[in-house]
């Protein structure tokens, strides 16, 4: 006997290039990473869908009861609970030990602070060219635009698109006794 699909709305934030849009999203027990993901479709369907531009990310321009991004277009995906990101052995993969690393991480358009986890070693190569997921996670982000500084968002959990990078950088944490260069 086949289990039907559950499936849920999530809300989220989408952030393109010139865009920042909220709204809710249907998933499966895959979670956000399995719909962003799926190679099988190339746009996101979000629903109760708000527009804003990103030098005014408070002034709403458009209102849609359903909207379609193309996922190559997105940069980022912002959640308000890592849950919402998908089951464990979707984003992990496996019984592999992974490392935390504290990163900064600038698109043409954002810079985002986080925690990336990764097994092994941090190797940019190998972060930005292997696996098949589209889409890395960061934790605890914070997601700002230096050339527009009204925008500025705090999550849990983001979706960053691999193909928007542009650059990252390891932050190595500090102790009180040891200050930063």
């Amino acid at each position: 006997m086949v289990q039907p699909l559950i499936t849920r709305n999530v809300p989220a934030e989408f952030l393109t290039s010139n865009h920042y849009v909220f709204g809710q999203i249907k998933v499966s027990n895959t979670g956000l990473m399995g719909v962003l993901c799926d190679t099988n479709v190339s746009y996101v369907e979000i629903n109760d869908a708000s527009m804003a531009r990103i030098f005014k990310p408070d002034k709403i321009i458009d209102y849609a009861p359903v909207m379609w991004i193309v996922k190559t277009q997105l940069t980022a995906v912002i959640l308000n609970k890592p849950d919402y990101v998908g089951s464990s052995s979707l984003v992990r993969g496996g019984f592999i030990r992974y490392s935390q690393f504290p990163v900064r991480v600038t698109t043409p358009v954002y810079e985002i602070t986080g925690t990336l986890e990764w097994a092994g070693r941090l190797d940019f190569s190998v972060v930005i060219g292997e696996g098949s997921n589209a889409f890395l996670i960061l934790y605890d982000a914070v997601v700002s635009a230096s050339l527009f500084p009204a925008l500025h968002l705090e999550c849990p959990a983001l979706l960053l698109n691999r193909h928007s990078v542009d650059s990252m950088v390891y932050q190595k944490k500090t102790t009180p006794e040891q200050p930063a260069p």
